[in-house]
């Protein structure tokens, strides 16, 4: 699926019984992490079942043109990075839309010698990256958003990070946070940063440190308040396998959901490190029939769902599909506590709203989330994404119950899951 079809029509799907399995492409914010982890490990490292898709490649590119050495094959899916390195020499780089790639290249080239600067698309420009920079600033690092916004572009006069104590602001993205604690370990001084405020999706702190234990840098979290690393070189561990998207995972999961069957998804279950995985416990609450094993998720559903209210602070990206769940509920579904959305890709809150009621649905509209009234009947409309990916995969699946849904712009899913229609299809039709 290109970027040059405006538009695709989902087929509804027309009642066969549901029974499938199912393997998924690796996390996307895994692969990013373990780019940027790798990229400073001594040691070769093979990374396996990696994702392929708009953010990693321009987080691969990036580090390539720095001069990290990759060896890539996208048939295996894996890559091997060569000895790690501190980036020198200085460059501008453009990372699309990609956050993950922004946020984590912003702290892994100020530990190098250069002039850098970070760019983005029209859309990443407008995504704030103040707290990481104020954070940064702090620990002796040259650095500012060149158009003084709070946005990207960033300019980085890199000469290492001293390091020491510091505060970063929690509320609006966990990535900051991430960013600074990947690259602590090369600070001079170590690190030992405080939150300020409620720390935004936990989970995915929790992966970031899950994967520096992984190349033998301890992080020490004081319940989310302060996080304390030592200076140290990562050693690579030579191989890591990187899990299924949980996020991914979702979609297909939701369609389960609101068609019935079952499924069983491999490479995911109470062994993961991502946060993601909680889904399947929310369409538990909603009426599903859940196991969770060690390395696998099945669900069943009868269909007959019900609305719930929930906090989805922990994981903001499931937010989407949920919304597209709720809709064939019973009863009221409330979502609250993230507003971090309105500076995703999209800000996912208005984008949400605006889509259901193009269906003919109901749904309100917060500071904080949304709250969605389900309609006995819907009607087809085209979608717009927003060029935001989660919007386009979750309208998706909700044209698998809705007659005349069509996707505008079906090809912006590459920046996490190039194949999501491919694998619709194969599963749906």
């Amino acid at each position: 699926m290109g970027f040059f079809v405006d538009k695709i029509a989902i087929d509804l799907f027309k009642g066969n019984s549901l029974d499938f399995e199912i393997y998924l492409p690796g996390s996307k914010s895994i692969t990013n992490r373990a780019f940027i982890i790798s990229s400073l490990a001594k040691g070769e490292t093979k990374l396996s079942n990696v994702l392929f898709s708009d953010d990693t490649k321009y987080m691969m590119k990036t580090l390539e043109e720095i001069g990290v050495d990759f060896i890539v094959n996208e048939n295996e899916r894996t890559v091997v990075i060569k000895n790690g390195k501190i980036p020198k020499g200085g460059g501008s780089f453009f990372v699309g839309n990609a956050g993950t790639a922004m946020r984590f290249l912003t702290s892994y080239l100020s530990l190098g010698n250069g002039k850098f600067i970070l760019d983005g698309d029209e859309r990443m420009r407008e995504r704030p990256i103040r707290d990481l920079v104020d954070c940064l600033t702090s620990l002796g690092v040259d650095i500012k958003c060149v158009y003084d916004n709070d946005c990207p572009p960033v300019e980085i006069n890199a000469n290492g990070v001293k390091g020491g104590k510091t505060i970063i602001e929690g509320k609006n993205s966990s990535q900051y946070l991430s960013s600074v604690l990947m690259a602590s370990p090369y600070f001079a001084s170590g690190l030992e940063v405080e939150v300020v405020g409620e720390l935004a999706s936990k989970p995915y702190v929790d992966m970031t440190i899950d994967l520096m234990k992984k190349f033998d840098v301890e992080v020490v979290n004081q319940n989310y308040k302060r996080f304390i690393v030592r200076k140290k070189e990562y050693i690579s561990p030579q191989s890591y396998f990187i899990e299924p998207d949980a996020s991914t995972a979702s979609y297909f999961l939701a369609a389960i959901a609101i068609l019935s069957g079952r499924i069983k998804v491999f490479g995911l279950g109470k062994s993961s490190i991502q946060g993601d995985v909680y889904f399947a416990e929310i369409l538990s609450q909603m009426g599903c029939e859940v196991n969770i094993e060690d390395d696998y998720i099945e669900l069943y559903s009868e269909g007959e769902l019900k609305g719930i209210e929930i906090d989805m602070n922990k994981v903001p990206d499931l937010v989407p599909t949920l919304a597209i769940v709720a809709l064939f509920a019973n009863g009221i579904t409330r979502i609250y506590n993230v507003a971090n959305l309105r500076i995703k890709e999209s800000d996912r809150i208005k984008a949400l709203v605006n889509e259901i009621k193009k269906i003919g649905g109901e749904a309100d509209e917060f500071s904080d989330g949304l709250e969605i009234h389900p309609m006995k009947s819907y009607k087809g409309a085209l979608i717009s994404t927003y060029n935001d990916h989660r919007i386009a995969m979750s309208f998706a699946i909700a044209g698998l119950k809705i007659n005349g849904i069509e996707i505008e712009n079906p090809g912006c899913v590459s920046k996490s899951f190039p194949e999501f229609f491919d694998y619709l299809k194969k599963f749906f039709n």
